[in-house]
């Protein structure tokens, strides 16, 4: 019997003997005062047998006792779902494949030097607020403006709270590397197909896609950044894409139509266009 079983049985037993017991033929219940060496006296139920066909007689626990080993079960249970909610995480984390660089980012610790960026970070937190809704939708999120502004610490704060909050599952890569899978299937040693390298991008529940405009900007290009952010699309999966572009140029290099589909389901585009954090550490 597994921990549920025996938490069940346990509850079952308790509620038997919270209630009148139940007539079953050729029996009777006896009632007596047992005592428990931990809690005391109680009432205790005995089935007895009173016709032709004896069947053993099991007397009935003191329901403290069973109220506490029900507690204990319980814990235990709690104990072992955080267990295996935390390894649930832990490998979500892994396959999120967080850069060194952001993996202290937190919707908490990002520090707006602006009305801009306070308002961008409320967008952000509001958008992981509202996952659930979020992936129902499908809503994406476009971060394009200045390096050095937060965007990547923002897009991987949201892919943290959904894998920490909902054990949903997130992804983290480039617009080069996307395409350098994508374009590898085209070799005769290849081991991997087109269609399984698109089902790698669209499979994570959140899947975030930096540097998009840094790659070459080939038609071919163009349209396996649109085949991914379309698939998603249709299979109702946030896609968060940033961009050092404005959104002008963004629009001239993957189009207008891949930005319409980042802004269904509740998505929005954000503009980050105040001066890059590190340019000012650095001076």
């Amino acid at each position: 019997m597994n921990l549920i079983e025996k938490i069940i049985n346990v509850e079952k037993r308790l509620n038997d003997l919270s209630k009148p017991p139940i007539e079953i033929e050729h029996t009777v219940v006896a009632y007596s005062t047992a005592v428990c060496e931990k809690h005391g006296e109680f009432e205790q139920r005995t089935r007895q047998s009173v016709g032709p066909v004896k069947v053993p007689s099991y007397p009935s626990p003191c329901t403290k006792c069973l109220a506490e080993e029900l507690a204990a079960l319980k814990a235990e249970q709690q104990a072992t779902d955080e267990r295996a909610k935390q390894r649930r995480i832990d490998n979500l984390m892994r396959e999120l494949e967080v850069p060194e660089r952001f993996a202290p980012c937190t919707l908490e610790n990002y520090e707006p030097v602006n009305p801009e960026s306070k308002r961008c970070l409320n967008v952000c937190k509001a958008y992981a607020a509202k996952w659930p809704e979020r992936l129902k939708q499908g809503g994406g999120l476009v971060m394009c403006g200045k390096p050095g502004t937060g965007k990547n610490h923002l897009a991987l704060a949201i892919a943290k709270h959904v894998i920490r909050e909902h054990q949903d599952s997130a992804l983290f890569t480039t617009a080069l590397r996307v395409a350098r899978n994508f374009k590898s299937t085209w070799s005769k040693t290849a081991t991997m197909t087109e269609a399984e390298v698109i089902a790698t991008y669209t499979a994570p529940d959140l899947l975030i896609i930096d540097e998009v405009g840094v790659q070459f900007g080939s038609d071919s290009e163009k349209m396996i950044l649109f085949e991914i952010i379309n698939t998603r699309y249709e299979k109702m999966r946030p896609t968060i894409l940033i961009s050092n572009l404005t959104r002008e140029e963004l629009v001239t290099f993957i189009g207008e139509r891949v930005l319409d589909r980042m802004s269904d389901g509740g998505g929005c585009t954000l503009a980050f266009t105040w001066e890059s954090y590190r340019s000012k550490r650095a001076a």
